[in-house]
Formats: C-alpha cells, structure tokens, sequence
C-alpha cells in the first residue's frame, strides 16, 4: 500500500511538470510582457521580477536560463519561485524564451536577457502609500517593503488614528544615514505633530513658532552634526477644469529653516520676502546646503500665484555651512532652471557626493502631476548636468532617491498609465549612466494594474523598521506635542 502511494505521488509531480516545445516557429519579436523587464539590470539580492505574457494563446511556456540552472514555468504569469530565482541569479545573466502556442503551433520569442549586477541593492525601501485624488487621504499609510521578498508592513496609517470624522495627512518620512534607529515623519491636522523615533523613544513634536510660517516639511538630515534643515512652507492646492496636468500643488510662502535637535530650537536659513524656497540637501560634508528657489516678486496673492503659475520657475542654490559655529556663508545660485524655462525640484546628493539627481519640469515646485517632469543630474565632479533620458519616460518622473551604496536609485514614475505613480528601480552605473528601470518587483505582476493607490517619497533604508505601527498610533493618541523654541539668525 505504501508502495502504491509513492508511485501514485510521483505521477501527480511528473505531470506537473513542463517540458520545452520540441518543434517551434521562431518570432523575430521580443514578446509582449508587462511589466517590461526586457533587458533590465537587477541586484542579485532583489525579489523575482515577476511578468505577464500579453498575447491571445491559449498555452505558454517560459524558459530561464543561467549558468547550469535551467528553470521552466508554465502560464501566462510568470511567477518564480524564490528558491529557482536566486538559483539563477547566483549564477548570472538570465537568458529568457518564451513560448506560446495557438491552434496547436508553438512560437518561440526572441530570447532577452535580464541582466544581473554583482552590486546588491539595500534590503528596504519605504515610501507613502496614498489614494489617487488628494482631496480624500482617509487611507494613506507610510509602508515598507523588503526588496528581498515580497513582504510589506505598515509603518503608520492614519487610519490608525481617525473617528468621527477627522482628518489627519501623513507625509515626509526620513530616516538617518539609511538606518532606522533615528527617524521622522509628520502628522498634520488632527493629534498633529512632527513624530521622531530615536533610540527606542518617541516624541512629538510641534515645529511652528510665532517667527516661522508653519510646521516643517521636506527633511534633510546633517551627516555629521545633530541638525535638520526643512523648509517650511504654505502650500495650496487646485484642481485644473480643462488641462492635462489635472491636479497643481504650489506654495504661496515658503522658507528654510535648520533644526538643532539637541537644543530642540529652529533657526532661519532663508526667508526672502521675494522668494520662495525649498528642498534643503545637504552635500556628503555637510558644508554646503543645496535647495531651490524661485524670485516671484509680482505674485503676493494665491490667485496672483495660480494666474501666472506657469511663471513660476525654481532654480538651484547653495548656501556654505560650518557645522561647528552653525555660521552660514552668501547664498549662490548653482544652476539657472529659468534661463532653460524650467524649474528644479527635489535635489537629491550621491553617497559618494559627486552627483546631484532632481527632478526638473515646466515650472512650480510640485512634479509628480506634470507629464514632462523628468529627472536632470549634475556631475559636481566634472560640472556637467543632463537630462537622464535613459530612465525618463513620456509621463512624469518625480520622487526619487540614491541607496547606501550610490549603486541604485529608486524614482516614481506614471510611465505605466499616466495616471498612478508607481516605483521603478535602476543600475547606476560606473560611466554616470542608468540601466533601464524596473518596476517594484511583485508576486502578481499584474499588482500594478489592479492597485488603486499611488506610491511616493521613496526612501532606502539598510535596515527595517523595528517600533510597530500599533505603538506609534498609541503614542500619538496620548502624547501632545512639545513646542520647538525659536533662535534669531546666527553668524548669517
């Protein structure tokens, strides 16, 4: 009987099993997969890149091959297994074929290549996860994915929070030096307060003074000394009746201000009355602070600001720094984005220090819903800038950031629908060029399509978060905030 078992479990598995068609018509054409993973760089320590077959055949069989692995899946989906995945990534270059048959003939694809780099990619990314339409964020959470699987958890959701009615928003997340001992995110509106966990403990805090414009947004963490620049800022937001950008976010003020966190004071770093700045980036040293700015003199309204909105171009400043006295040098202005009639947002430093990548689009200070916003880099080292058109698309390009290692970058991009901003990765490479992006790697890759909700802020950490959201959410029904204090200018 046991015998008899055995070889009725056997049969089950035998027939299971896939073979390679052994008589085929070959296709000039790579085939149709979503999402395009044809001819991606990828760490071997990432998820399998999982991919649709996107024609109307009734069978398909899918070949990957690398070194003496060999590993053959049936279905329209291809889904990996993690075992056979990284059976072949640590062997190297995956060779991919296709099959598919229709009335009894089998096609076979083109062969494509994902390539795999020796560079491993941080083991976490977090980012906010948030509705399509701004004006409803009852559910928006700030989650974290491990690259390395599929599993996602839940920082914080303002969910967590809510009843009767209220509203709370959740946005900038930042952690420091890619680790999660030290972290910050801010809650607006109800039970409000800029959130730090540092070294096990929790605090609230309230940013606003009597001398600043509001609370704090957009963190830059010092690498060396205990301080944060912000800018903090008056921010609107409109919704277009007839134009293709739908949605418009801008500023009517906004300043920068530094944050010593062990005096728990704010101080002013700019606050022109005829500018508008934002996006504080510290360089490698921390001796220099990077932001944008733009001059809007004439526009002292919000209907002034939305009439000439298309005016409104910001460009890239720097400002020197001693992190010992906290003296600031003269402001100079790094690259002129209205001279190109453009504006550069979102400056973001290399590890390494050498490169700056932003965003830059038509104008104003809000890319993610301009379809021609793209992603320009500078090479401090050469003092060139370009567009990197090796990973902008035609839709727009926005949040993005550089992992530990300067080997990576992750940035949010509509390239799929035009519509949600959904997470891609890519290779940086040792030229100053980007290997073709790829999406967020899931276990349905057909995730993308079925998900309501946009991804953004994008932010690599070496390590997972280790304080539970259930603590965070009971912390802040409890606690109140503490006031921050301010301090006049110093050594400016």
């Amino acid at each position: 009987m046991k015998k008899l078992t055995a070889i009725l479990i056997l049969s089950v598995v035998l027939t299971g099993c896939s073979k390679v068609p052994s008589t085929s018509v070959s296709d000039s054409s790579y085939p149709s997969i979503f999402p395009d993973n044809i001819g991606i760089t990828v760490p071997a320590n990432i998820a399998p890149t999982n991919f649709l077959i996107q024609d109307n055949a009734q069978k398909h069989i899918t070949v990957l091959e690398a070194g003496n692995q060999q590993v053959i899946l049936r279905g329209k989906k291809v889904m990996i297994p993690f075992k056979k995945w990284h059976s072949l990534t640590r062997q190297g270059d995956i060779k991919v074929t296709v099959y598919s048959q229709t009335s009894g003939q089998w096609i076979s694809y083109k062969p494509f290549t994902i390539f795999v780099s020796p560079d491993e990619i941080d083991n976490y990314i977090s980012y906010r996860v948030i509705p399509h339409s701004f004006e409803s964020y009852q559910r928006l959470s700030i989650n974290q994915r491990d690259l390395t699987s599929f599993k996602e958890k839940v920082i914080y959701a303002n969910s967590m929070v809510m009843k009767d009615g209220t509203r709370q928003c959740i946005n900038c997340h930042y952690f420091r030096d890619y680790k999660t001992d030290y972290m910050q995110f801010h809650a607006r509106q109800y039970l409000g307060g800029t959130i730090f966990y540092q070294d096990g403990k929790l605090l609230k805090l309230n940013m606003n003074t009597d001398s600043t414009l509001a609370a704090a947004v957009y963190p830059s963490w010092h690498p060396t000394h205990d301080y944060i620049a912000y800018s903090t800022n008056k921010t609107y937001q409109i919704m277009h009746t007839v134009h293709p950008d739908r949605i418009e976010a801008f500023d009517e003020l906004s300043d920068l201000i530094l944050y010593n966190i062990k005096d728990n004071a704010v101080s002013i770093i700019e606050n022109s009355p005829d500018r508008l700045e934002c996006h504080p980036a510290w360089s490698k040293d921390g001796r220099t602070l990077y932001y944008t700015s733009a001059d809007y003199p004439e526009m002292k309204t919000t209907n002034q600001i939305v009439i000439h909105m298309d005016e409104v171009k910001y460009n890239l400043y720097r400002k020197p720094f001693d992190p010992d006295t906290r003296a600031w040098g003269p402001t100079e202005m790094f690259f002129d984005a209205a001279a190109i009639d453009s504006s550069i947002t979102w400056p973001k430093v290399s590890p390494d220090g050498r490169y700056i990548l932003c965003s830059i689009s038509t104008h104003g200070v809000f890319p993610p819903y301009q379809d021609k916003s793209d992603l320009f880099m500078f090479d401090l080292e050469n003092g060139t800038h370009r567009y990197v058109t090796e990973i902008n698309s035609d839709q727009a390009e926005s949040y993005h950031a550089w992992s530990s290692t300067g080997k990576w970058v992750v940035l949010s991009t509509r390239r799929e629908d035009g519509i949600y901003t959904r997470l891609y990765l890519a290779h940086f490479n040792s030229d100053g060029t980007f290997s073709k992006p790829f999406a967020l790697p899931q276990r349905d890759p057909e995730f993308n399509r079925k998900f309501l909700f946009a991804f953004n802020v994008p932010e690599f950490t070496i390590e997972p978060v280790r304080i539970s959201a259930r603590r965070i959410a009971s912390f802040i029904r409890g606690s109140k905030p503490t006031q921050v204090s301010f301090e006049s200018k110093i050594n400016q």
